[in-house]
């Protein structure tokens, strides 16, 4: 079970579950924050949202960079 987690498809299919559950997160906090936008409560909303935002972004990254790199090394094992 670990040793599926850390290939390649059990890495890119966490960081598709970490985009699935941060996106709708991240936008439903940020519209949260607009329509509220008084007190700190808002801010707290506001904050988890950009955090969320974040790691998104860092999850969409790092899939992004794993195919680059399985897509380089099949060409490569393919010219071979």
């Amino acid at each position: 079970m670990i040793g599926n987690l850390f290939s390649r498809d059990g890495a890119s299919s966490v960081f598709l579950a970490v985009m699935a559950v941060c996106l709708p997160l991240a936008v439903l906090g940020q519209i949260v924050f607009l329509i509220l936008h008084r007190g700190p409560v808002d801010y707290d909303i506001g904050t988890a949202a950009d955090v969320c935002g974040w790691l998104f972004t860092a999850a969409f990254v790092l899939t992004f960079c794993l195919t680059v790199y399985v897509e380089d090394r099949r060409g490569r094992q393919q010219a071979r």
